[in-house]
């Protein structure tokens, strides 16, 4: 369970793509990478003790082909691929992108001279943040190809689909996969330090996912080019806005006090400016304080990195 999280307020989240890559790919994490794989994928011990983390890019078969590049990909014991994609926003053909994605996995293991009954399965597992299936409350689909019959054609391919739109309370609560798609959903250290109590699987879990969110280069790589917009969208809301809401509360009471003799609507108004600008702020001096990466305290505030250096380099107030 995390214990120091007054070092670092902001947690990195599982959901951007990113972060699940760095914390599954991660060799001190192999413990967690087996226990996630167990509980969505139904592998059993033998086939995970030994895991290989292949080239997320998938080579093309020939020249002219398009390129694709996957979150995680992963080679078994026995030789089967787990394929693994954080998608937090679907869009309209990402249902078609998964198929093309497991059928280029699953059609370019064999070399010349091969036979096919050397082909291994490829096994996809696409979390996502929004419903890519409208009916149904089930949180985790299994898709395989089906005669019309409903016989299984084949089990070569298979497409795992977990909804965290669909994690609700209720009797699947002690199910490791529901237990494990609560810890990729979660936004704060409060809910962490909850959900660490469940077991101690999640809780070893946690403490690894403390460790990530306390990395500089972690974060660095979270608020690269291609993340940075859901990283900004996904903490700028509910951390700036508990950061200055004392700020609102102080100012709105002095523009009270200023109101008396300014006129109230007038001085509330000011107050309120002045007190998110003194909210804000105590957010830099306390992140400062704590060592929180600039570029951390930037996400939390909505100023940019250069105005916080400025504050850094003459402590003076900054110009909000």
């Amino acid at each position: 369970m995390p214990k120091n999280k007054e070092q670092n307020p902001v947690l990195l989240p599982l959901v951007i793509d990113v972060v699940f890559k760095m914390f599954f790919e991660d060799s001190r994490n192999i413990t967690q990478l087996r226990q996630f794989l167990k509980a969505t994928l139904n592998f059993c011990d033998d086939d995970l003790s030994e895991i290989t983390v292949l080239n997320s890019e998938l080579l093309r078969d020939q020249t002219d082909d398009k390129g694709f590049t996957v979150d995680l990909l992963l080679k078994s014991k026995s030789g089967n691929f787990m394929h693994l994609e954080m998608q937090q926003e679907p869009h309209h053909y990402f249902k078609e992108r998964t198929q093309v994605y497991n059928a280029r996995i699953a059609g370019g293991q064999l070399k010349v001279g091969e036979n096919y009954c050397e082909v291994k399965r490829a096994i996809s597992l696409v979390i996502t943040g929004k419903r890519m299936f409208m009916d149904g409350d089930e949180y985790h689909e299994k898709i395989v190809m089906r005669r019309e019959n409903g016989e299984i054609f084949t089990d070569v391919q298979e497409i795992n689909v977990l909804d965290l739109t669909k994690l609700k309370k209720g009797k699947s609560e002690s199910d490791p996969k529901y237990l494990w798609g609560r810890l990729l959903k979660v936004k704060k250290w409060e809910e962490l330090a909850l959900l660490a109590r469940e077991s101690e699987e999640i809780e070893q879990a946690a403490e690894k996912l403390q460790l990530l969110s306390q990395d500089e280069e972690a974060w660095a790589r979270a608020l690269s080019r291609d993340n940075a917009e859901f990283a900004r969208k996904f903490h700028e809301k509910g951390v700036r806005e508990e950061a200055i809401k004392q700020g609102i509360g102080q100012g709105i009471e002095q523009g009270i006090e200023q109101g008396i003799e300014q006129g109230i609507e007038q001085g509330i108004e000011q107050g309120i400016e002045q007190g998110i600008e003194q909210g804000i702020e105590q957010v830099v001096k306390n992140g400062l304080e704590n060592n929180i990466p600039l570029a951390t305290i930037s996400i939390m505030t909505g100023l940019s990195v250069q105005e916080i250096e400025h504050y850094v380099t003459l402590r003076k107030p900054l110009k909000l």
